[in-house]
């Protein structure tokens, strides 16, 4: 009784704009958009890449994407995903990004009150939801460890001889437990967030440059084209080659 009291009592801090309850398919609709609202964006199965401003990473079930208001939420299906998107106003501060929620029963039940309710209701469980975010990520280990790290991934990324064990030396922690403080924070690994940022980068010296795919490994961790090529096309679907021909304008 007490947590439905805490919720009604801020539902009058959050207006909802939309919502969608999308059953499981292969792509989303857009590949990114730009919202004047906050936006939350989770999977109920399956998983997606995501973006939002330096932050980015793989959602899967437990996870709740958030973008604030002016920002861009980018995102790609890794598999065909069922997920819940909502946009609202609200007085609350929801933290932007990504944050795996610990009560993931609580989570169901609010999905499961979606599938048959009206606006009012799902008014109520977007708010139940924001709660459910700051709460998480009050009780989380975001520290500035977990920032350094990410910083020095982001800096560090061209560098083929980057390993886990230099990063956790680089911030007196050991391998594991840097790993589990880092996707307690991320929702992913180091090494799954490094791998992601460089395929990033990839990506975009494919679509915005002419360089061989031997210059493009070079200048994105990877020792040769060929071993690039093989975890590109693992990760996305597509070969390099037919990622560039089909995304230039």
């Amino acid at each position: 009784m007490a947590d439905l009291s805490i919720t009604m009592y801020f539902l009058a801090m959050l207006e909802l704009d939309g919502y969608t309850l999308a059953s499981p398919r292969p792509q989303f609709a857009l590949s990114s958009d730009t919202y004047s609202t906050w936006c939350l964006l989770l999977p109920i199965t399956g998983s997606f890449d995501f973006a939002v401003g330096d932050v980015h990473g793989i959602a899967r079930f437990g996870d709740i994407v958030v973008c604030p208001p002016g920002g861009t939420l980018e995102r790609r299906m890794r598999t065909p995903t069922a997920f819940f998107h909502a946009r609202f106003t609200t007085e609350l501060e929801p933290p932007a990004g990504c944050t795996r929620v610990r009560d993931v029963d609580r989570l169901r039940g609010n999905l499961a009150m979606v599938e048959t309710a009206n606006a009012n209701v799902v008014t109520h469980v977007v708010t139940d939801l924001v709660l459910m975010l700051l709460r998480t990520r009050a009780h989380s280990p975001q520290d500035q460890l977990v920032r350094s790290a990410s910083a020095y991934l982001d800096e560090h990324y061209a560098s083929a001889d980057l390993s886990l064990a230099e990063l956790a030396a680089a911030h007196g922690i050991s391998p594991s437990q840097l790993s589990r403080r880092f996707r307690a924070v991320r929702g992913v690994t180091p090494v799954a967030y490094l791998r992601d940022r460089r395929l990033q980068k990839a990506r975009e010296l494919l679509t915005e440059t002419d360089h061989t795919l031997q210059v493009i490994a070079e200048q994105t961790g990877y020792r040769s084209a060929f071993y690039l090529s093989r975890v590109f096309t693992a990760q996305t679907g597509r070969s390099p080659s037919e990622y560039r021909r089909t995304s230039r304008v």
